[in-house]
């Protein structure tokens, strides 16, 4: 979902600076430029909860580090593999 998308389905630009207590200019910048992650954690449950899109679509590379009570063990990506040389140098 772009954020042209995600913007029109939680109610516009001004019900999305609502909802997140900024300045409507802000949000319309996001139309162009993208949703800072910040504030795409913040309205990802938003949208999940009124069924506009699932917070996993939303953030599909780290959703199970944000939220991870969402994930089941099949589904969490694999953590990388770190040899003992580098935890010893860490």
């Amino acid at each position: 979902m772009n954020p042209n998308e995600l913007i029109d389905a939680l109610g516009g630009t001004t019900a999305v600076a609502r909802l997140l207590g900024i300045k409507a200019p802000s949000v319309h910048a996001w139309r162009t430029g993208g949703i800072p992650n910040d504030k795409l954690i913040r309205l990802a449950p938003v949208a999940e909860q009124r069924g506009i899109s699932c917070r996993r679509d939303l953030r599909p590379d780290d959703w199970h580090l944000i939220w991870p009570e969402l994930a089941d063990a099949s589904s969490i990506p694999p953590a990388p593999l770190i040899s003992k040389s580098e935890r010893e140098a860490a």
